[in-house]
């Protein structure tokens, strides 16, 4: 009977344990989903996306003990309607379509991703949009856009329309976002950031714009010739992913063969995409949610699997009051281009 007790007793301190390092009682766990749904918006690609993303689902499903599933949808759009529906309880896709989110779908950021396997949680992690052409048409600035053709990705793509968007109105100082279809001889969608990078090189459209490390993806996919890009490059070293100043950009512009895409222009800094979850969610939930994301950053061989690990920007930037307000400067652009959050 003793070493039965002794049993019992084991077993009860290690379910404590375990209970203690969760940090979660049965009774926290009172409104969890049942479901924990993550959207992600795929490109082209669908199976991909969810390849990709399913480490991260596994992995979560295992940390708090929830089944996890990736979704996807067929625009960043569709991903934000389906938070908005009750059909996703999460999503990491973009960092305006969080900002049209937060608006309209509950959407709260609970931290920023951070998409290499070099780990370092002193810096706020970004990215920058990039605006390219063929080498040969003879666009070199957005100057030369006038009367030519152009292509921005999706309505909801950060790097592929808003933040593009205002450095053409910046540039040539419209006042309006109608200034740059007049000013353009044609402006379209391309759907995605792949379509955009496919759409230069194979004539469709005379520039276009992106995101930095899409550049390296067609390179590397697509077999697409791109000025600067070499075999062997990874995120890290792709040139475009780090602050270039023009003559920079030039000088690899002009040593290029004529034929492969150049890039000609680099934003600003983007904050990088965050982790964002159902506002209306237990707290609890979001709370286990946040520190199994921080707890990535600390096991290096599952951050080499997820190929990403995640930060709290208030340790860097104390001064921010919310992961949220990072994204402050992208509603000021969307104010610029009076676009209605509400509508979208």
């Amino acid at each position: 009977m003793k070493k039965l007790q002794t049993l019992v007793l084991a077993v009860v301190a290690v379910a404590l344990m375990l209970a203690g390092a969760a940090g979660v009682s049965a009774q926290d766990k009172k409104g969890w989903p049942e479901t924990f749904i993550i959207g992600v918006y795929p490109g082209d690609n669908i199976e991909k996306a969810i390849a990709i993303n399913q480490p991260l689902a596994n992995y979560l499903e295992k940390t708090l003990g929830v089944r996890t599933v990736i979704i996807t949808g067929t625009s960043y759009n569709a991903v934000i309607e389906a938070m908005r529906a009750g059909r996703a309880d999460a999503f990491e896709v973009g960092p305006f379509a969080y900002v049209l989110a937060a608006q309209v779908a509950n959407a709260e950021a609970l931290l920023i991703a951070n998409y290499t396997k070099t780990v370092n949680l002193d810096v706020i992690p970004g990215y920058y949009s990039v605006m390219f052409t063929k080498k040969g048409s003879g666009i070199k600035s957005i100057a030369d856009l006038k009367g030519r053709t152009f292509a921005f990705t999706d309505p909801a793509s950060t790097s592929g329309f808003l933040v593009p968007a205002n450095d053409i109105m910046v540039d040539q100082k419209f006042t309006s976002r109608d200034q740059i279809d007049t000013f353009a001889g044609q402006v379209i969608f391309a759907g995605n950031h792949p379509a955009a990078v496919l759409a230069v090189a194979q004539g469709r459209v005379e520039a276009a714009a992106t995101f930095d490390d899409n550049l390296i993806i067609q390179f590397k996919e697509a077999g697409v010739k791109i000025c600067g890009l070499e075999a062997g490059m990874d995120n890290a070293s792709n040139p475009y992913h780090n602050a270039m100043t023009r003559e920079k950009l030039m000088e690899i512009y002009d040593s290029c063969p004529e034929g492969d895409i150049a890039v000609f222009h680099q934003s600003p800094l983007i904050p990088q995409t965050p982790f964002a979850i159902n506002k209306d969610l237990p707290e609890s939930f979001k709370t286990a949610v946040r520190e199994a994301l921080l707890n990535i950053a600390k096991d290096q061989a599952l951050v080499n699997e997820l190929e990403r690990f995640y930060m709290d920007p208030i340790k860097v930037n104390p001064n921010l009051k919310s992961v949220d307000e990072l994204f402050n400067p992208l509603r000021d652009i969307a104010r610029n281009l009076n676009i209605d959050l509400t509508k979208r």
